[in-house]
């Protein structure tokens, strides 16, 4: 169990954030670095066996034309390693702490940023880079009428370095909430409300924990280190809120799944080879 100090949460009161290093062992990160690696040839193989892009799979191919996995969204029904990661109490006992009563998880996904080392042909891809733009969560859970006390936060799978594009925000900005214009790639603070080029990136290595106010304005740059920057991020509502049970992603989980078991059905039969296969970095 993971036990925050009152300095700690000052700090969060403060900042809208908190970094809690090395809080799973390098062998537990190996173990969910694994797991990446599996969903991303599921997700991947499915969508190409059924010549059919996955509604789990946002892919980018950057202005560089590197083909750039993005995020896949959402991941818990599809591993057992990532359900059980997350309600780990070193994990959901800090998340407790700051809410003040039971935090219950209400949409995860795994952001890879993840460049292929190999061209995937066959399927839609948008001509975009993998940054986040400068927003807060909650201006996409509002039209739900979501509770600003939600918390978000984020299980590094991977060292968050300056140049693999790792999550940045902005100290103090949960204090309000601020209005937010559309663009191509989502949401993003009005320029005259903040300082765009400002904010802190949050560095830290595998196995750390972040937990950020829904309120709290960041982004991340991308990625140009030529390795993957993997997040799995959470968001958690109060129990008292009483929303039902994984309203955000379940549609997605029941659209997908008929397509994902047809694929490992054809696989175990035989009647399928696999032809993408998770990169190796040096």
């Amino acid at each position: 169990m993971t036990q925050l100090s009152q300095d700690q949460l000052d700090f969060f009161g403060e900042n809208g954030y908190l970094v809690l290093e090395n809080l799973f062992s390098s062998a537990e990160v190996k173990k969910l670095q694994r797991e990446a690696d599996y969903i991303l040839e599921l997700i991947l193989n499915s969508s190409l066996m059924h010549q059919r892009l996955s509604g789990r799979l946002d892919w980018r191919q950057t202005s560089q034309g590197i083909q750039n996995v993005r995020k896949i969204q959402p991941i818990n029904d599809l591993s057992l390693a990532f359900t059980n990661a997350i309600a780990d109490e070193r994990i959901v006992s800090p998340l407790r702490q700051i809410m003040g009563e039971e935090p219950v998880l209400m949409e995860e996904k795994l952001n890879y940023k993840q460049p292929l080392t190999e061209q995937v042909r066959g399927l839609p891809i948008k001509e975009m880079d993998d940054y986040f733009p400068v927003h807060n969560d909650w201006a996409y859970y509002a039209a739900q009428n979501y509770p600003q006390s939600v918390l978000s936060s984020a299980l590094l799978l991977d060292d968050c370095t300056a140049d693999n594009g790792p999550l940045r925000t902005w100290p103090g900005s949960h204090k309000e909430h601020l209005a937010h214009d559309s663009m191509e790639n989502g949401l993003e603070v009005k320029p005259e409300l903040i300082d765009h080029q400002g904010g802190n990136d949050m560095l830290a290595p595998a196995g750390s924990f972040m937990i950020f106010h829904v309120l709290t304005v960041h982004n991340s740059r991308p990625n140009t280190s030529g390795r993957p920057r993997r997040l799995m991020i959470y968001s958690h509502y109060p129990e008292s809120f009483k929303m039902p049970f994984d309203v955000r992603n379940s549609p997605t989980r029941l659209r997908e799944a008929p397509w994902e078991r047809e694929y490992m059905r054809a696989q175990q039969r035989g009647d399928y080879q696999d032809t993408f296969k998770a990169p190796t970095y040096l």
